[in-house]
């Protein structure tokens, strides 16, 4: 399992990468998931009204990618 977080004014957000399934998570919330292969999008809210994404890619070596973006504004990246 791979989880990475960042704190965006008063809300945790959070994506979780299991086997076969990534999650998005805002306030411990889960708020989206998929299955299968990686590339794909998950889309939430925060209370706020703010649309999170996060986008979950695989790169060189089978390393793992995630951006999360805030009202299309990237807040994270690793």
């Amino acid at each position: 399992m791979q989880k990475w977080t960042v704190n965006h004014n008063w809300d945790k957000i959070s994506v979780e990468k299991r086997r076969n399934k990534c999650t998005l998570y805002i306030n411990g919330k889960e708020v989206d998931s998929q299955g299968g292969p990686l590339g794909g999008s998950l889309i939430g809210k925060t209370p706020s009204g703010e649309t999170v994404t996060a986008t979950i890619n695989s790169g060189f070596f089978g390393r793992t990618y995630c951006n999360i973006y805030i009202n299309d504004v990237k807040i994270f990246m690793n």
